[in-house]
């Protein structure tokens, strides 16, 4: 036997589970068992896979122990590590979370000046107009009366005569 046996057949044999048996693929497994005995090539390539697979787990395992070791480690303390501290970004984000914590404060700030604004523009608008109303009237007043107030010399001639009297006497030169 020249052929050795191909990477496909190798991943099966390693793939292969013995307690699950397979109908029709015994004649095909007892072959490749055969030739592993018989090819020290192919047997050796598959027990170096098969090391390289068990140093493989065995190395993610002792990784994913450490860490998850290390990660317990951390969670113990909510506090950054010392090194975040310097750190300007650190700053800026607990500036972030000062200012959103501080919004709702002003935006309450905010709303009760404006509610007090509203109320001091409804009671000026009482007051303008009440003064509305009285200019309203007086308006009215003049109005309805039957001579201007800037005409109302020229309503009766008798007075016009002796104020031109009194002036004229006035003048005597």
């Amino acid at each position: 036997m020249n052929l050795h046996l191909t990477h496909e057949q190798l991943c099966d044999v390693l793939l292969a589970d013995s307690s699950l048996p397979s109908a029709g693929v015994d004649h095909e497994t007892d072959v490749i068992d055969q030739h592993l005995q018989a090819c020290l090539i192919c047997a050796a390539e598959l027990k170096s896979l098969r090391d390289s697979l068990s140093h493989f787990r065995d190395a993610s395992v002792a990784y994913s122990q450490q860490e998850f070791a290390h990660s317990y480690a951390r969670r113990s303390s909510i506090a950054p590590p010392h090194s975040m501290l310097s750190q300007p970004l650190y700053w800026a984000a607990a500036a972030v979370v000062f200012v959103a914590a501080l919004f709702p404060i002003t935006l309450h700030q905010q709303q009760s000046a404006a509610r007090s604004a509203a109320k001091a523009a409804a009671a000026a608008s009482s007051q303008t107009a009440e003064s509305d109303e009285a200019l309203l009237s007086d308006i009215d007043q003049k109005v309805s009366a039957d001579v201007p107030s800037p005409m109302e010399p020229l309503v009766d001639p008798t007075d016009s005569t002796t104020s031109l009297t009194s002036t004229s006497d006035q003048r005597t030169n």
